[in-house]
């Protein structure tokens, strides 16, 4: 792992972070244990893999009930659905679930740490539920930015490519959003990947934004479901823009 992100690997053995931070002089690390990999910096910021919300969106498909996103982008069993915004982890394990084995969920993450952390964390993570399991261990992940990969897609290779980019202002309710901030991709969403998009997806392009961001507005998206705290938006194809 620290190969692959191109940092030093130091043997931890008995000394405490704050004792290692200050003899190597460095600020953050990632620590790989047992049972989980973590990144903490010197602030005491930490980020691990935790499905989160995705449990109990999951139990509730199970249980009859709907999940915003699943039914904004009529997402169905075989769809092949494209998640350029990874993050925790969570949209792509409930459409994972949702278009079954039989489906694939490929979620990118331009963050090496946070895709890192991520991808262990779906494929090792053990809960009590079999469903959510095997929805995380579908799940294939792709250290890039979408910017680059959905240039390298064919026409219609996707049938739902999804954004969820990291909110200007998080909420602070969410343990799990705070936990990404200090690592997260702050761009926001360009006119020109959401072309892409289109052009990659057969079907929709869904974008996860505040209510009120202005974003929907701005990149030609139509907002189809809100809550309190964001909303979904969604270009369907076939449907004049």
């Amino acid at each position: 792992m620290a190969a692959s992100l191109g940092v030093r690997y130091i043997s931890r053995e008995r000394a405490s972070l704050p004792d290692l931070f200050q003899q190597t002089g460095l600020e953050r690390a990632v620590i790989v244990t047992k049972k989980e990999w973590r990144y903490e910096d010197k602030e005491g910021n930490q980020f691990f893999f935790h499905p989160n919300m995705s449990a109990l969106r999951i139990k509730q498909l199970i249980g009859g009930d709907t999940d915003a996103m699943v039914s904004v982008a009529g997402m169905r069993e075989g769809d092949r659905v494209l998640d350029c915004t990874l993050g925790m982890g969570a949209d792509s394990i409930v459409a994972s679930f949702a278009v079954g084995p039989s489906g694939k969920v490929v979620a990118l993450e331009s963050e090496p740490v946070i895709a890192a952390i991520v991808k262990h964390g779906l494929h090792s993570y053990q809960t009590q539920r079999k469903e959510l399991d095997r929805a995380m261990r579908r799940v294939e992940v792709i250290q890039s930015d979408y910017r680059t990969y959905l240039k390298q897609c064919a026409d219609e290779s996707f049938d739902i490519v999804m954004f969820d980019p990291m909110f200007r202002e998080t909420v602070k309710a969410s343990a799990a959003m705070q936990q990404l901030k200090p690592l997260a991709n702050p761009a926001p969403l360009d006119q020109e990947s959401v072309a892409e998009a289109v052009r990659v997806a057969k079907k929709a392009v869904l974008l996860k934004e505040r209510v009120k961001s202005g974003e929907f507005e701005r990149l030609g998206f139509v907002v189809a479901k809100e809550s309190s705290q964001f909303a979904w938006g969604v270009i369907r194809k076939g449907e004049k823009q």
